[in-house]
């Protein structure tokens, strides 16, 4: 069975490497492709959720019938609305969406901006702090640790598009509770520490339920369980 997997913002198709492995020893075939904005895919200046559609649409023509679409974060919204135009998935597996819209805003405040600003004058650092801080919150007492890190470091070059696809989630209304289930089997994945949590845990919950999708929970884990735990997250798609 073919997967198409659509990564999150901060995020490269490479970290999804150990998950995708394990869905080949599962025997799926897995296709995970950078998101423009990274490794030489450059940004349109007109970029938008639209944008993505477009280029996800563009991949699952090339894979062919039946797939089914795997998105996380960011990339699990650009798969929800992908799929609401589509007829030919096998099924669709959303890992924590973010949220969008007003209900986004409310929870980030000015932080796009702000980010914006540091990005526009060469602060990547600043850009960083203020993503994985006002919108993807970590707690203060790990994010030293987080800035030392090898994944700080690996998540620099995506700070610019990061920036950038926050701003389009922002710009797009989409109420998770209105969406209409879709015509294909839907699971959603929620990890249990992001359980009624703004950006991720709240808008998963209302979605899995407006969808009437199955819910997978993943206990002790969080938004980012392709890099901590990349066989459970991997047995949780496949299952």
């Amino acid at each position: 069975m073919a997967m198409v997997v659509v990564h999150g913002a901060l995020a490269d198709a490479a970290q999804w490497n150990e998950v995708r492995s394990e869905l080949v020893t599962k025997g799926h075939e897995v296709v995970a492709r950078d998101r423009r904005g990274r490794n030489g895919i450059a940004l349109s200046a007109d970029y938008s959720l639209k944008t993505e559609i477009e280029d996800l649409h563009r991949v699952l023509d090339e894979v062919g019938p039946d797939p089914v679409l795997v998105g996380h974060s960011y990339g699990a919204v650009i798969a929800l609305l992908t799929a609401q135009q589509r007829t030919d998935l096998r099924g669709v597996i959303l890992y924590e969406p973010i949220a969008t819209g007003h209900q986004l805003r409310s929870f980030v405040g000015d932080a796009p901006e702000r980010a914006q600003r540091a990005v526009d004058a060469g602060d990547l650092d600043t850009a960083m702090e203020i993503l994985v801080t006002d919108v993807s919150p970590t707690p203060p007492e790990i994010l030293p640790q987080y800035r030392r890190s090898r994944m700080w470091r690996s998540q620099l070059p995506f700070v610019a598009s990061g920036v950038a696809e926050i701003q389009a989630a922002v710009a797009h209304e989409l109420d998770y509770d209105l969406v209409a289930p879709l015509t294909v089997p839907t699971k959603v994945i929620l990890g249990a520490r992001t359980i009624g949590t703004m950006p991720f845990g709240r808008p998963t919950e209302t979605l899995a339920y407006a969808v009437g999708a199955e819910l997978v929970l993943l206990e002790n884990l969080g938004h980012v369980a392709h890099t901590d735990a990349p066989a459970r997250l991997a047995e949780a798609i496949a299952s």
